[in-house]
């Protein structure tokens, strides 16, 4: 059976596996991203990853999922390099091509790949069409349909919806924007809510842990579940999708709030039938498989 390396690169951790046609993860291996230190200090990190999958065996491909724009034709990021710092610009293919001469290398946005592997295998099979949104270090989205599959846009800056603006002049996010949705429904958005609230840092995992006994944990969390219920009702009177599918790491701490943004929702949207609202089956592997099934799609 033909084997792939999948990779979903984030802006905390690079995640990969070694997937075969099924969609199996043989083998895993993975690294902290160093967003901070610059594309070269990443691309070396997305190689440890892929050396040590690959040692001792034969793969027909690597696939990777990446944040920000991504030119899936040439493999590289076009002018928003999501939460990794200098990624802009980066040719992902043509760097990892130096090391891994002779392997096909596909690249493709980290939202899309999520999107692809819960359509396959997860949440979104046998779904028409499906909104995928991926709650992590930011806020990734994808667009999927049966008849004409991932949609890109005209110059592959589509489905961009964690910077769709949520609160016009609000916070300044990364992409140079303000008030974009991913400075308020992301891991690092709780987090920045509860510091304004009380001037201290705390870690997500945390203020959703904490949510029973801490006023000030309450009231970021009420804030981030009015927030992702407000524009999941956007979401389904926009596009008025089968589905929307909820991944990325803050699915992770759902319990503390995944029926209280169900509740909103149903209760504050002017039609909330025909749209299921469903959380990713696969958490942390979805990107890599994913990957790898772009990776398998295009050999």
């Amino acid at each position: 059976m033909k084997k792939v390396i999948g990779i979903d690169l984030g802006g905390t951790s690079i995640y990969g596996g070694l997937i075969n046609e099924k969609g199996e993860v043989l083998k895993k291996a993975s690294q902290v991203t160093g967003s901070q230190g610059g594309r070269t200090v990443v691309i070396n990190k997305i190689m440890e990853v892929i050396k040590e999958l690959i040692e001792g065996g034969k793969v027909e491909a690597i696939g990777l999922g990446s944040p920000g724009f991504i030119d899936v034709k040439k493999g590289e990021v076009l002018t928003i390099g999501g939460n990794i710092k200098g990624w802009a610009g980066t040719k992902i293919r043509e760097e990892l091509s130096k090391e891994f001469r002779g392997i096909p290398i596909f690249v493709e946005n980290d939202a899309n790949v999520a999107a692809v592997c819960e359509e396959w295998l997860g949440a979104g099979k046998g779904l028409d069409s499906f909104i995928m949104l991926t709650l992590g270090t930011g806020v990734g989205g994808a667009i999927f349909s049966k008849k004409s599959g991932i949609w890109y846009g005209k110059n592959y800056q589509g489905a961009e919806l964690g910077h769709t603006i949520l609160y016009p002049n609000g916070r300044l996010c990364t992409c140079g924007q303000k008030g974009c949705v991913e400075q308020y429904i992301s891991g690092n958005a709780v987090e920045k809510t509860y510091l304004e609230l009380t001037g201290e840092r705390l870690e997500g995992k945390d203020i959703f842990k904490n949510y029973e006994t801490d006023k000030n944990c309450k009231k970021a969390i009420d804030k981030f579940v009015a927030d992702l219920g407000t524009y999941l009702i956007s979401i389904k009177n926009i596009f008025d999708p089968e589905g929307i599918i909820i991944g990325g790491g803050v699915i992770n701490s759902k319990e503390f709030w995944w029926e209280k943004t169900i509740d909103y929702y149903y209760h504050n949207c002017n039609n909330p039938k025909g749209t299921e609202i469903l959380p990713a089956k696969y958490l942390n592997d979805a990107g890599m498989i994913g990957a790898a099934k772009v990776a398998f799609d295009n050999i």
